[in-house]
């Protein structure tokens, strides 16, 4: 039972990252921090972006690094003891709440008619007195109507495309993109976001 609730779980919540794109000609040991652009909203949902860059900054703090939100700057994460900066852009490319969806359906039996004919016949020593009998019997099925409504679930969707780049050169340096589905929103998002911060922190260890 526990195995069964648990490839449940496996198939609701989902995930995908690919590679990333790294320009290997860059010295990240050189960075010494990365701003977290604004994030715009995706078309479907307001407030979407402020999800993202708040859900930035935390899962950068949650791997240790140190992060500033002045209410007159963009967030800066450090880095190192480097003097470069990194710009951190991201474009929500989905962004789709679990949803309930009720379909009707209807079923119709038309009934059906069944017709049996049955036939006999007997006869004495005299061929002549030889008799037949039938006999017909016919059913009729009314049919029914049936009808209700069924259920089905959509998952919590999030995906994500990241780029970094220098601030100086305006040079793309890195980029990524990722995506992940649960039984809820928040969680989609957090699971999404910690997945690409993760990666992106080997880069400067």
């Amino acid at each position: 039972m526990n195995k069964l609730i648990a490839a449940f779980f496996v198939l609701l919540s989902m995930a995908c990252w690919v590679g990333p794109a790294i320009n290997d000609s860059y010295n990240f040991s050189e960075v010494g921090t990365i701003k977290i652009m604004p994030v715009k909203d995706h078309a479907y949902l307001p407030g979407s972006g402020d999800m993202i860059e708040t859900s930035l900054s935390h899962n950068f703090l949650r791997f240790r690094f140190d992060v500033n939100e002045s209410s007159s700057e963009l967030p800066v994460v450090s880095i190192g003891s480097g003097d470069q900066t990194l710009e951190l852009t991201c474009i929500i490319t989905e962004y789709t709440d679990s949803e309930l969806i009720v379909v009707p359906y209807r079923y119709e039996d038309r009934g059906s008619t069944t017709t049996t004919v049955s036939q006999s016949a007997s006869a004495d020593a005299n061929l002549d007195n030889a008799k037949t009998s039938s006999s017909t019997t016919t059913k009729t099925n009314g049919g029914a109507i049936s009808s209700g409504s069924k259920v089905n679930y959509t998952s919590a969707r999030v995906g994500i495309m990241l780029k970094m780049k220098d601030a100086d050169s305006g040079e793309l340096v890195w980029s990524n993109t990722y995506w992940y589905s649960s039984l809820e929103l928040h969680r989609a998002t957090e699971t999404c976001v910690r997945n690409a911060v993760n990666q992106m922190r080997k880069l400067f260890q």
